[in-house]
């Protein structure tokens, strides 16, 4: 693929993946949707022109998010973990024992969750809305587990609808 196909592609797919994340901090109920989409767009790059490729649209995307975004929770939490899942979930995947590969997912989603809500409260001052009681971040945190479960399963679909319907065409309109 030629590198002016690719840097154009790579521009592309980092406009609607700000776009995405802008729409997710304007709408309320986007702000934990439109971080995935933005990283799911990764998918398309890195399987058409390399995990190199979308790296940069990954850095690009999170600079201009935090820049942009009036809300920073979709820019973090796209920033921590959904932005470069995609890149390192081959990785993840190779791991042969299916519980250290589970382990090692749901400790890496851990830690990039709670981290963002600590960017969010204490650099942002973005205050923890406490509306569960005092478990509040269990609970938030349990529910989120189950997000990257069906994640994690929605991912491998994505990447299958897209090698069987429409890599062929994007690659064809690179070439």
């Amino acid at each position: 693929m030629k590198k002016s196909l690719v840097i154009a592609m790579s521009g592309i797919i980092t406009g609607l993946s700000v776009v995405a994340m802008f729409l997710g901090s304007v709408v309320w109920i986007f702000s934990y949707v439109m971080p995935i989409v933005a990283g799911l767009l990764i998918i398309i790059l890195s399987a058409s022109a390399g995990k190199k490729s979308g790296l940069y649209v990954f850095f690009a995307t999170c600079v201009l998010s935090l820049i942009l975004l009036p809300d920073k929770e979709p820019a973090l939490l796209y920033s921590f973990f959904f932005g470069y899942y995609p890149l390192i979930k081959d990785a993840l995947d190779g791991i042969k024992s299916r519980v250290l590969k589970l382990g090692t997912k749901f400790v890496i989603f851990n830690i990039a969750m709670v981290a963002s809500q600590l960017v969010l409260v204490y650099v942002f001052g973005i205050p923890f809305d406490n509306f569960m009681g005092k478990w509040s971040w269990a609970i938030l945190l349990a529910l989120a587990n189950v997000v990257l479960v069906l994640y994690d399963k929605m991912f491998d679909i994505v990447v299958i609808v897209y090698n069987r319907k429409y890599r062929h065409i994007f690659e064809r309109l690179l070439k």
